[in-house]
């Protein structure tokens, strides 16, 4: 914190008499200091010149503090000391704010993790979907369905699907709107309606790709 002090009473002297410089080295208050001028005049010409200034590699963020320092106090003559219980009361207080800043913060981490792990799954289903797009598989009694409008749903297709013999259930994928998996009983109904209904338009824009799914 010396050498903090040194620095700052370094780039800061030059705009006015400077009464104290504070810099605190607990964790709500690390990357922090108060520069206390003798006048206002001086710490406002002193905030518009050094905004942005950049100090070990990070620009400054400068504003007015929030209440007046012990020095400016002690030079207006308003000044009154902290009894030794007010004293505890503040140190107290820090702490607890301190406390709360670490338990926020380990909050909004395990929110970041759980995020990061909705991600990962997200993209573990994008990747398999993406596999049964891709690949060619052999006969399967569960066809892959593409291609279709995002606001397709299963009742959509259940009639066009229900036609054929053996035809047992559409599952739609949250996920990934526009896709499919409609099931039969048997491999070869399901290829049935594979040739049926290739390339049927859902709309003018929207024909049908279907495939055998992956097993």
């Amino acid at each position: 914190q010396v050498e903090l002090k040194k620095c700052l009473l370094c780039i800061f002297s030059p705009f006015g008499t400077i009464l104290d410089i504070v810099a605190m080295n607990n964790y709500r208050l690390r990357g922090q200091a108060w520069v206390v001028f003798a006048q206002t005049e001086q710490a406002t010409l002193a905030l518009s010149k050094m905004q942005g200034f950049p100090f070990f590699d990070m620009p400054m963020r400068i504003s007015y503090a929030k209440a007046k320092s012990d020095a400016v106090r002690k030079l207006e003559g308003t000044f009154v000391a902290r009894t030794p219980e007010q004293m505890k009361e503040h140190r107290e207080m820090e702490k607890r704010k301190s406390e709360e800043v670490r338990a926020s913060k380990a909050v909004a981490k395990q929110a970041r993790r759980e995020e990061e792990a909705l991600e990962k799954k997200r993209k573990a289903e994008e990747e398999r979907i993406a596999a049964a797009m891709n690949e060619e598989a052999p006969p399967h009694n569960i066809l892959f369905v593409q291609n279709l409008p995002a606001a397709t749903t299963d009742k959509m297709l259940r009639p066009l699907f229900s036609q054929f013999p053996g035809f047992q259930e559409v599952r739609m994928v949250e996920a990934r709107p526009g896709i499919a998996f409609v099931e039969f009983d048997h491999e070869r109904r399901a290829g049935a309606a594979l040739a049926g209904l290739q390339n049927f338009k859902i709309t003018p824009e929207n024909a049908m790709k279907i495939a055998y799914a992956k097993r």
